[in-house]
């Protein structure tokens, strides 16, 4: 059994290393461990380490290290106590933040609410210079905590996990299963020291022993080779061949072709611009859709959110290997400033199944799911458990030939595996769970007239973030509704809307057993309808708050009542249902107010803010001025963007109109960008910076005397947006550096292959 060879291992090394404290002297095996670390060699390091601060305990950096080395094994119980040595030890120059390493530690040990204690601690006591980026990490850690800590809440009971038999799983790493027909399994596995393609079968008595398929054999040009994606017809294959260079995989994504007979290609890699020199290019996974191969892969190529990201790249599917399309990034519905890695795309239900460590996670890796293609996607959801666990959980995928789906992962599962150092291919089988509701929809005034009809129906779930995510919405040309398929313990919210009708909404959550929810709804009437002089939805708002209302400075006191304060009568029929939409609007800001944005759509008033000037002189300082650049040709301009919003609040941007004029741009999901650009537009009627200097110039002045500290300018060209942006002067305008234009760093990338 594979535990029983690891603790074998670890008693070894840990006992010859004693032994060692008396044949070498402390310094010696310092050395000695020093030089195992260079080399790759992370166990012999971590218990040597740990042997020299046995020996000399007034020499904790030794412990330090050990604990270093022990996490980036993923052996979190030696890291634990290693790194707790050293936990509060944090503005110590000796050290890199070792109670943030012992938290994370801690929490992927399972131990969510030390992790939390140790998190709060290590940003009570660092004073690190960046001390504000770590403040987020770690309010990004204690949510993840929190949401281990409702487990039970997040837990799918349809879902069942089984660990595969040792014919498959060995004591090195297995990963990147590839369900194919016929009960045939391609996978990737380290047995043999190198990463190598392997192929069984499950047959009645379990699966037959994994080998090499000789399509693979004399072909690489590499050293290791996995995680492969063949097409949808069988006949291309796109897989990575890596090289380890100091310890670390360099990686680049290659294509096989089917000649027919049995016989496959030589692998040719894909072009540079998709596999650049500078980064690692892996994780393939290929998706045939209206005649064109879309590829999408995990990269940490310049240009991304951070770590490793996920891109695409599209060809006709009768094309050559040069005709790919430029890569593009997923963006931030996806990738995060974190990792996200193996990508898996269910063509069948439109969702992109991927692992990130930079978004709410249980462990490290947690698997989410995203509905959509190519650079449409919804915001990223958490799988919860079983499927995600403390420990990293990756390489999710769907096979409905296979009954089920496959995911690594290295979390412990007994009795088969204790140990959290390799990873290994767990099979995931859903439990036919059906559950639905359905029922009948009435006038609560005439019940007996029968069900309503022309009735708009809108079904939201909740997810694991406290949204309202809506997921289906239908017109009900008769009251009767249902909505099959629901997930288990989940909760939901049904929303029912009829002309002249109250809205009527009612929440729900499911169980864990096959169930038909039944609720019957009863409309309640609004008053008799007289149509009003003006029809028009707008015209009405007018009527009720002029147009003129279109600023914070200037807003509307809505009355209590719904009453026209002029002539004393009360509004009635469509009058009546815009003065409560409006009255529900004046209800989320302040004082019953409200004003129209530049687009005529009603927004809340709120007081407006006074930035402090003890606040002021807290924020960083950005340099400038810069001096006069060359103006930029005709169709390019350089605009800053200080935020992107749902609902705009004009007075917090008051102190921008000391630099230039607001700006703004619509972009998905209700979301406006708010820009600052020229106080006049240029000599093409263009509204943007002309000069570079002069964008970064007012850029200083944005960073160093408000509150907009993501603030960052972007480049236009022909009115379309390039690149991610740029902060400083010698920054490419397409943000080639590993600063990120929220003014950020990534966290360390995923080292595995």
């Amino acid at each position: 059994m594979k535990i029983t060879h690891f603790t074998l291992l670890i008693a070894f090394l840990l006992a010859s290393s004693m032994n060692a404290q008396n044949q070498l002297p402390w310094r010696k095996r310092a050395k000695m461990a020093a030089d195992f670390e260079k080399s790759g060699d992370l166990y012999r390091a971590a218990v040597y380490y740990r042997g020299v601060y046995e020996e000399k305990k007034d020499k904790p950096e030794y412990s330090f290290k050990a604990g270093r080395c022990f996490l980036d094994l993923r052996d979190y119980e030696n890291a634990v106590k290693s790194l707790e040595v050293v936990k509060d030890d944090n503005n110590n120059p000796k050290y890199d933040k070792p109670g943030y390493k012992y938290a994370l530690a801690l929490k992927q040990t399972g131990a969510a609410n030390k992790a939390k204690e140790a998190f709060n601690s290590f940003l009570l006591s660092y004073q690190g210079d960046d001390k504000e980026l770590y403040r987020e990490f770690v309010e990004n850690e204690l949510k993840g905590c929190n949401y281990a800590l409702k487990a039970q809440q997040y837990t799918n009971p349809a879902v069942t996990i089984e660990h595969l038999s040792p014919k498959v799983n060995s004591a090195k790493t297995e990963f990147a299963p590839i369900p194919f027909a016929n009960d045939v399994l391609y996978f990737s596995s380290t047995i043999k020291g190198v990463a190598k393609i392997h192929r069984t079968v499950k047959q009645a008595d379990g699966w037959v022993r994994p080998q090499v398929p000789s399509i693979f054999v004399g072909k690489m040009e590499r050293t290791h080779f996995g995680n492969g994606s063949f097409t949808q017809d069988g006949n291309r294959f796109y897989f990575t061949q890596c090289d380890i260079i100091d310890g670390k995989p360099q990686c680049a994504i290659y294509l096989m072709e089917n000649l027919g007979g049995g016989q496959w290609s030589a692998p040719t890699i894909l072009p540079d611009y998709i596999n650049p020199d500078d980064a690692n290019t892996t994780h393939p996974v290929v998706v045939t859709s209206d005649n064109q191969e879309i590829l999408y892969f995990a990269s940490n190529r310049k240009g991304g959110k951070g770590g490793l990201d996920l891109w695409y790249t599209t060809r006709p599917v009768n094309s050559n290997i040069k005709s790919f399309t430029l890569p593009k990034n997923l963006g931030r519905n996806v990738n995060s400033i974190g990792d996200e890695i193996s990508p898996f795309y269910h063509k069948p239900t439109g969702t992109l199944y991927f692992s990130s460590n930079g978004r709410v996670s249980a462990g490290g890796l947690d698997i989410f799911k995203s509905k959509g293609e190519k650079l449409q996607w919804e915001v990223a959801q958490n799988l919860g458990f079983p499927v995600n666990s403390a420990a990293d959980d990756l390489y999710y995928t769907i096979s409905e030939a296979h009954g089920g789906g496959y995911l690594v992962s290295n979390r412990p599962f007994e009795p088969e595996r204790s140990t959290t150092t390799d990873d290994d291919i767990f099979y995931f089988g859903i439990e036919n769970i059906e559950l639905a509701i359905s029922g009948a929809i009435r006038d609560s005034d005439y019940p007996e007239r029968g069900l309503l009809k022309d009735l708009n129906i809108k079904l939201f779930q909740k997810t694991n973030l406290g949204d309202e995510e809506l997921i289906d919405e239908r017109i009900l040309a008769v009251g009767e509704y249902e909505f099959k398929n629901l997930e288990p313990n989940t909760s939901y919210i049904i929303s029912i809307e009829k002309e002249n009708f109250q809205v009527a909404s009612f929440p729900f959550t499911t169980g864990s057993q096959s169930e038909n929810i039944s609720n019957d709804v009863e409309l309640i009437a609004r008053t008799d309808i007289v149509l009003p002089p003006r029809v028009d939805p707008q015209d009405i708002r007018y009527y009720i708050m002029a147009a003129h209302y279109n600023s914070n400075s200037n807003a509307y006191q809505l009355p209590v009542d719904p009453i026209d304060p002029n002539l004393g009568i009360e509004y009635t029929g469509d009058t009546l249902k815009i003065f409560y939409e409006l009255d529900a609007i004046a209800g989320l800001g302040d004082y019953r107010k409200l004003y129209y944005d530049e687009d005529g759509i009603p927004q809340p008033y709120h007081e407006p803010q006074i930035v402090k000037q003890e606040d002021i002189k807290e924020l960083p300082i950005f340099p400038g001025p810069y001096p006069p650049s060359p103006i930029a040709p005709p169709s390019v301009v350089y605009k800053i963007q200080v935020s992107a919003v749902r609902k705009f609040r004009a007075d917090k941007y008051e102190v921008l109109k000391e630099i230039g004029r607001l700006s703004t741009e619509k972009i998905s999901s209700g979301l406006k960008r708010i820009l600052v650009v020229s106080k006049e537009t240029n000599e093409e009627n263009i509204d943007g910076f002309k000069r570079k200097s002069d964008a970064l110039n007012a850029l200083s002045y944005v960073l160093n005397n408000s509150g907009f500290e993501y603030a960052f300018v972007i480049k236009y060209v022909d009115g379309e947006r390039v690149g991610e942006g740029f902060r400083g002067w010698n920054e490419e305008e397409g943000l080639d550096t590993d600063t990120k234009p929220d003014g950020r760093i990534p966290k360390d990338v995923y080292e595995g292959f």
